[in-house]
C-alpha cells in the first residue's frame, strides 16, 4: 500500500462480505479500488446521493462482476440513492466524480492481472457452476489477501480528470397517483392523458385500448 491509502480492515471486509454474500476476490478488488478513488480525490464516503457519482463498466452475468458491490461499500454510492450509475461496457472499472469540483478519478485493474483471472482454480471452478459460497477457504482467501495487501500500482491502473462532463440531475419530490392501478408514481415517470395521470404500462393500455363497439 502507499503511505496515503486508506488501509481496508478486517471488520470492513467481513461487513462488506456480508453484505455482498459470499467471499470471492472481485468484491475486495472493487472496495480497494473505491477507497483508492476516493483517497486520490480527497473525499469521503458519500451519505446522500449528491457528493458523490460513482459510474461503473461492468456488464450482467459474467465473471467479476462482484466488483461493483465493492465500490458500492466502499463509495456509498447506491442505487437506492441515484448516485451508481451502470454503463454496461464488460469492463472493470469504475469512475468517480466528485460532483463538487468536477475532479474524477477512473480506476481499473491492468490488463494482465484480470486476464489471469481465468486461469485461477477460482474461476475455473465458478465456470464449472459451482456457487462461491461452496468453495474451499484454501482456493479463496489467498486471492483475497493479494488484492488487497499488493502495491496499488500493481493491481489498478488510475486516470484522473480536472473538469469531468457530469451534469447534476435534481431530485423530484412531486408524485401523482395512476388514474388506472390506483398506484403512486413520481411525476418525471407520469404522463398526463386525457386529463389524467397515468404510470408508463396504464398509458400503454390506455392508448392501445380497443375501441368501443358502437
Amino acid at each position: 500500500m502507499t503511505r496515503d491509502e486508506t488501509r481496508i480492515s478486517q471488520e470492513e471486509l467481513e461487513a462488506a462480505q456480508y453484505f455482498h454474500g459470499h467471499k470471492c476476490p472481485a468484491m475486495p478488488q472493487g472496495l480497494r479500488a473505491g477507497h483508492l478513488a476516493m483517497d486520490l480525490l480527497g473525499v469521503h464516503r458519500a451519505r446522500g446521493g449528491g457528493e458523490l457519482v460513482a459510474i461503473v463498466e461492468t456488464g450482467d452475468h459474467h465473471f467479476s462482476g462482484c466488483f461493483v458491490d465493492g465500490v458500492m461499500f466502499a463509495t456509498g454510492c447506491t442505487t437506492g440513492k441515484g448516485n451508481l450509475v451502470r454503463k454496461p461496457l464488460g469492463k472493470f472499472a469504475v469512475t468517480l466524480i466528485d460532483t463538487k469540483t468536477l475532479r474524477a478519478v477512473r480506476v481499473t485493474p491492468h490488463y494482465e492481472r484480470m486476464s489471469q483471472c481465468l486461469t485461477m482454480d477460482f474461476f475455473k471452478l465458478r465456470a464449472n457452476g459451482v456457487p462461491p459460497y461452496e468453495l474451499d477457504p484454501q482456493v479463496v482467501e489467498p486471492l483475497i489477501k493479494d488484492v488487497l495487501t499488493k502495491p496499488w500500482e500493481e493491481i489498478f491502473a488510475v486516470q484522473t480528470f480536472d473538469q469531468y462532463p457530469y451534469r447534476k440531475e435534481p431530485e423530484v419530490f412531486d408524485a401523482v397517483q395512476c388514474a388506472h392501478c390506483g398506484e403512486l408514481v413520481v411525476t418525471s415517470y407520469a404522463t398526463s392523458y386525457q386529463g389524467h395521470w397515468y404510470c408508463e404500462p396504464c398509458l400503454d393500455q390506455a392508448l392501445h385500448a380497443a375501441s368501443p363497439e358502437s
